[in-house]
């Protein structure tokens, strides 16, 4: 017999897995959007779903998705303003952003905090690129996050190229991004 809380801990591992598999052709570049399949984790060089995010210009909180963004390179940083380490990152991204500021990249942050007071204000000018907040859980839930801070870079076209790209802080995500095709 299978103990409950070992039953407990991986039903939320087995179910996505089991409707993943399941979805016919098994491929997530075949979802229109994660609402169809919420539990649809995401792999390279799969199409991003257009997921629905919160821009935090102004307070209105207009409605953006990542379609807008086509044509160029996106780095996306996954962070919250409770996340010690995703905050020791973002002097490094300012100054990768400036550096190439000239290329076809996009630098969006991508804030999981679900009260925009928390980090609103003094700390939104010190940020990078354009900043998002999410609207619900099935960004997080599509790129398997688990763990912040985490950097993802789509390609031109809206597709995975790294779910885990290497941190600001480290020179070879410059060197990485550079090497890109048509950057």
């Amino acid at each position: 017999m299978i103990n409950s809380i070992v039953l407990k801990a991986f039903i939320p591992i087995i179910i996505p897995v089991m409707l993943y598999i399941s979805y016919p052709g098994g491929n997530a570049s075949k979802i229109k959007s994660v609402s169809h399949l919420d539990t649809t984790i995401l792999k390279i060089g799969d199409k991003v779903p257009d997921i629905i995010f919160r821009d935090t210009c102004g307070f209105k909180g207009n409605d953006r998705k990542l379609s807008e963004l086509k044509g160029k390179y996106v780095l996306i940083d996954v962070w919250a303003s409770w996340c010690y380490p995703c905050r020791v990152q973002q002097p490094y991204l300012v100054a990768l952003e400036k550096k190439m500021k000239n290329k076809a990249i996009t630098f969006l942050s991508i804030s999981i905090d679900t009260q925009l007071w928390k980090w609103k204000g003094p700390l939104l000018n010190k940020l990078a690129g354009l900043q998002w907040m999410v609207r619900d859980k099935s960004f997080e839930k599509a790129f398997a996050i688990n763990t912040i801070p985490r950097f993802i870079l789509l390609d031109k076209t809206g597709r995975v190229l790294s779910l885990n790209a290497t941190m600001p802080s480290h020179s070879e995500l410059e060197q990485e991004l550079n090497s890109l095709k048509g950057i």
